[in-house]
């Protein structure tokens, strides 16, 4: 285990996971102290020293996922005071290493400036597979609260079949729905063959748009537009659950009256402890390959 290497771990910002995180990285050895959760909800977590003192002390420093919202400061909700990207990249030196999820572009140059070791978790494979899990059961809570009809028997069309895609068409077949799935490959045809669900070319998307009691979007594109948003009935709930920019136009959807849901970041929404053991096993993947 990491911990018999005597890893020390700084936690800066982030959600709820990063609450479960700091736990469950002790639980497992590792000494770890925090900074930026000083305002969680249920219990304050005291700040355990200046942020330069914390990042020359640790030998792993870790941000929340996304990393930022707005490309300036970390994404630390639950922090009394703004974390300046800045302010902790620039300290980060190698051999320290520093994990994040979802890190933009320019997080990623600013780091490369600094020289400084940035792993994003959600670019592992492992914690990808993982993270398809609560994302589709969150998926399928924002389905259930916004219908007025069981899943069961209801014609639920997914846009995109990759690994959050094929996670929730598993599921809701195990429920009872009819499952389509727009897909973007032959690849992706075949997988949703093979599993049961009902694939539909992209080409030929509209007619199932038209069908759909519950309409599911993985894909992080604008696929849905004024071109094809008249197909879809304006009782149909278009749940959007990829990262920006998203699946659907909202300004043709809002003028078309559709109920758009969006929710990104699952994960830390629906199942947080989950969500941080996938975080904390995918981090100790990379340190094992590198001690």
């Amino acid at each position: 285990m990491v911990g018999e290497y005597n890893i020390k771990a700084v936690i800066i910002g982030g959600d709820k996971r990063s609450v479960y995180l700091s736990a469950l990285l002790q639980e497992n050895g590792v000494s770890v102290k925090n900074y930026g959760l000083d305002s969680y909800e249920t219990k304050n977590i005291p700040n355990d020293g200046k942020l330069y003192e914390l990042i020359e002390w640790g030998d792993i420093i870790i941000g929340g996922t996304p990393l930022s919202h707005n490309g300036v400061d970390f994404n630390a909700p639950y922090s009394k005071a703004v974390v300046k990207a800045d302010d902790v990249l620039r300290l980060i030196k190698p051999p320290k290493i520093f994990f994040a999820g979802f890190v933009k572009e320019n997080m990623r140059e600013l780091a490369a400036r600094y020289g400084t070791r940035l792993v994003d978790l959600l670019e592992r494979e492992e914690l990808a597979l993982l993270n398809a899990i609560p994302t589709a059961e969150g998926a399928i809570r924002l389905a259930i609260e916004n219908t007025d009809i069981t899943l069961h028997g209801a014609n639920v069309l997914l846009i995109g079949y990759g690994r959050v895609g094929r996670v929730l068409g598993k599921k809701l077949c195990g429920i009872g729905a009819s499952v389509f799935a727009v897909t973007f490959s032959g690849a992706e045809y075949a997988a949703a063959q093979s599993f049961g669900v009902s694939p539909v070319r992209y080409a030929d998307m509209e007619n199932a748009l038209g069908d759909a009691d519950v309409i599911l979007n993985t894909v992080p594109k604008i696929l849905i537009d004024r071109s094809n948003i008249k197909f879809i009935r304006k009782n149909t709930p278009f749940i959007d659950i990829s990262s920006p920019p998203h699946g659907i136009d909202y300004t043709f959807a809002k003028e078309a009256g559709l109920a758009v849901i969006f929710s990104g970041s699952l994960p830390g929404a629906v199942a947080p402890r989950s969500s941080a053991l996938y975080n904390m096993k995918a981090i100790f993947n990379v340190l094992e390959g590198e001690i």
